[in-house]
Parts: structure tokens; sequence; C-alpha cells
């Protein structure tokens, strides 16, 4: 029986259809960008998006929260604000994933324990969610690679997937299962795919830029700073992340 039972899952993981991932050149900015800005530390963030049939997952924005270790109440605190600023859009975004990056240049091979754990959070989220999703729908874990953005920093025309990764869920319910780069691309206005060099070239010219004029703050600055401050941190829109992908894209 147990013989059978094996041979059923593997059966079943082979026929499972692959989820593809598609993410917007203003995703990979923020994500990027955070990352640059607090190189010495690990970052994370959420990722918005949508579902669709196929099953696909496209990843429209990401929301920088830490650029320290999180922390629970801070975490569930962010997360409520969130899903009552998508809510109110009428977009029909959500939460679709979580993305890091570890804290040492080098340490590209998989998520730290605080993201698997987080990430294991918001699928149940999902799965106690009142909205219905496309079959085989599941969150995305995200991984900016160190090496790979240092070398995005350093060389001109630097292809982006080398400083992206993307993990799934494993047949043991952990996100350590690598998302084949043949099943992620790049979306542009229209719905088009474009292009990984594209998007590594905008991601460059952002992170180079003066930080002042292409400024990003999580959800962590926010709290740190004085009423002042938390009043006009932008860190659920960066607005000026916005306004440079537009203008750029």
């Amino acid at each position: 029986d147990d013989h059978k039972h094996v041979k059923l899952l593997l059966f079943s993981m082979m026929t499972e259809p692959q989820q593809k991932v598609s993410t917007s050149q203003l995703a990979l900015v923020k994500m990027f960008l955070h990352a640059s800005h607090n190189s010495t530390s690990q970052v994370h963030g959420i990722l918005v998006g949508r579902f669709s049939v196929g099953p696909k997952l496209t990843i429209e924005d990401a929301v920088p929260l830490f650029h320290s270790a999180p922390t629970k109440p801070i975490l569930d605190s962010a997360l409520r604000i969130i899903e009552s600023h998508l809510c109110g859009s009428g977009d029909e975004l959500c939460v679709v994933g979580w993305y890091t990056a570890n804290e040492r240049l080098g340490d590209d091979e998989r998520p730290g324990q605080a993201a698997l754990r987080i990430i294991g959070g918001i699928a149940s989220r999902l799965e106690c969610s009142e909205k219905a999703l496309p079959a085989h729908s599941e969150p995305v874990l995200a991984l900016v690679r160190n090496s790979g953005l240092a070398e995005l920093l350093c060389v001109e025309s630097c292809d982006a997937q080398r400083a992206i990764g993307f993990f799934q869920r494993d047949n043991r319910k952990h996100w350590i299962d690598p998302v084949s780069e043949v099943f992620t691309s790049v979306a542009e206005e229209g719905s088009k795919d474009g292009s990984w060099k594209n998007a590594g070239e905008m991601a460059a010219v952002a992170c180079k830029s003066d930080s002042k004029a292409v400024s990003i703050v999580d959800f962590e600055d926010h709290l740190d700073g004085s009423l002042d401050t938390i009043r006009s941190t932008d860190w659920l829109m960066n607005q000026k992340v916005v306004d440079f992908v537009s203008k750029n894209g």
C-alpha cells in the first residue's frame, strides 16, 4: 500500500500543471532598490498581484516591509494595512507572495528561515480566504540574489533574471523548490512578455540614481520615524519609484 501511495503521489506531481510566474518591471525595481539600499542587512517585503487560469501568477507590485529580522506583531499589522488598502483599491489585487534578500553577499541558494516561515503563513491565509482562486494557484517566494544584483550594478546590460529567483512549494510543503526560468517572465503593458535585459537596465539606473530622486522606504522606516515622518512616509506606494518606472518604461 505504501509503494502504491508513493507511485500515485509521483504521478500527481508529474501531471499537475506548472504555475507560471510573471513579474512587472515596477515590482522588480522596488525589490532591487530595497535590497541595494540596505546592502548589509536582510530585507523582506510583500508581493502583490493576481492569480489567473493556467495557472499563472502575475506580480504587479512589491511592498517593502523590513530591513532587519521580521517580527510577528509588526508583520501582522503591515499585512492588515496592505489587505485593507487592496480591498479599497478596486483592482482585485491580493497578496500573492513574499520577497527577501539574504544578509551576506553570495548567500543566493535559498531563502532564509524567516522568509520560509512567513510564506507558509501567507499560503494559509490564502487557503482560508473567501476569494476563490483558480486551480493549482499558490503564492511564490522571491529571492533577490545579492551576487546577481552586484553584477547588475557593475556590468552594463546585465540580465535581471540573474538577480532574482522564485521558489514554489515542494511535496513537503516547503518553499525551496526553484521555479524553472522557463516558467518566469517580465510583464509589460498590454500583458505582453517583456525583456529581462530591459528590466535589468532600468533597475540598474534606479539603484544608481540619487537616493532622494528615486527613494524607497519600507514599513520599518515608517515606524522608526518621527510623527511628521510617519505621516509623510509613502511605504505602501513609494510613488517616486512608480513615477521613475512610468517615465522610463
